[in-house]
Formats: C-alpha cells, structure tokens, sequence
C-alpha cells in the first residue's frame, strides 16, 4: 500500500484495520498473557517511540521513509537467512527489551512497519505459538493505539483517511478467519517464506519508486 499512496497516507489508512486486527489476536491468545509480563519496559519504551517516530513520519519526505522501509525489509531477510536457529538467552533480553521497544516504536512510527525487529526479536524466544502472537499482536496494538492518537493531534488523521480504514475492515472480517484456519495447516517455514518473497518484492518497488519519483 505504501508503494501505491505513499508511506504517510497508507500508515494513516491501514491504522484501523491493524488495530482491530491486533485486537481480535490478542483476545484469541489471552491465555498466554502470563508470558508476557517480563516485556513490560519493551512495550512501555515502544509507545515513547511511536510517539516519537509518528512526528518523523510527518516531518520527512516520503521518498526517504520509503528507502529506510526498504532498508528495512532486507535487513530482515539477510537475518533470517544467516541466523535461523538464533536464540537468546534471557539475561540478554531482560537488558535488550526497552532499547528494543524503543526502537521498535520509532520504526513503527515513522514507517508502519516494526516488524523486521520487533519479528526478529521474538523469534529468538522461541515462544510457544500462542505466546509469540500474544506478544506480538499485544505490542502492534499499543504501538496502534498511540499513533491514532498522535496523527489526530498532527492532524494526519483526516476524516477521508478514517472512512478509508473503516472500508479494509469489511476484506478484514472476510480475510482474517479463513486466513487463521490456513496458518495452522501450512508449515512454519513455508509461512515464512512466503511472506519474506512478497515483502522482498515490495522492498524492490518501494526503491524503484523512490527514485523514478
């Protein structure tokens, strides 16, 4: 979406799918919420970027927001590939989790897109299934929560922009179960793979369109 409307405009637009989304994982996995609770400085820190990186994502030139998502994107798949079996240890990430929520929210607001880190991260848990999307879908849905309310105060979340996320919810409701039931059929690395190819591929359009603009 963000190679089509630019960066700003589909970060604003895909907010509200994305929240509902979270939400509905996160009460899906509720029971793994007692797993979660050593990544508190994380998701604390990660709203103080998100606050941070939304002003980034106002302030800078869309070409330049659309190079670092780029950047970003490889960066991921480069780690995928030379580290697939990495696991850290959790005197590691009892000193990573705030720098990392930091960071994590400063990409998510400024880019929309955490997930080469904050994905990374939790894959070195190597959590049981519920536990990673508990803590995943639990930190996008406070990153969400404090850019909607950053963007009305920047005054990015137009009304156009809102009715536009409310329609993504209507191929949201239609998508997302039958999507679930998938998930849990197809392997893990399959899954993967997958989606690294189709966010590779969007990393090259995003640079050619930085440039040819």
């Amino acid at each position: 979406m963000a190679s089509f409307l630019g960066v700003e405009h589909a970060v604003v637009v895909m907010l509200i799918p994305t929240a509902v989304a979270n939400a509905w994982m996160v009460w899906a996995n509720r029971e793994a919420a007692s797993e979660a609770r050593h990544l508190w400085p994380m998701y604390l820190l990660g709203v103080v970027g998100t606050a941070s990186g939304t002003w980034i994502l106002v302030s800078f030139d869309d070409r330049w927001l659309s190079l670092a998502l780029a950047a970003m994107i490889v960066l991921y798949a480069t780690v995928f590939f030379a580290k697939p079996d990495l696991q850290f240890t959790r005197k590691f990430t009892d000193r990573a989790n705030a720098p990392l929520g930091l960071a994590a929210g400063v990409l998510q607001g400024s880019t929309g897109l955490s997930g080469p880190i904050v994905a990374t991260y939790f894959h070195g848990f190597r959590m049981a299934r519920t536990t990673y999307l508990f803590t995943v879908t639990a930190m996008y849905g406070l990153f969400g929560a404090t850019q909607i309310v950053a963007l009305i105060g920047f005054g990015s979340f137009t009304l156009e922009r809102f009715w536009q996320g409310m329609a993504t919810l209507i191929p949201l409701a239609l998508a997302l179960p039958p999507g679930l039931r998938l998930s849990a059929r197809i392997s893990h690395t399959a899954f993967e793979r997958s989606v690294l190819f189709l966010l590779l591929v969007v990393s090259i359009r995003l640079v050619w369109n930085s440039f040819a603009g």
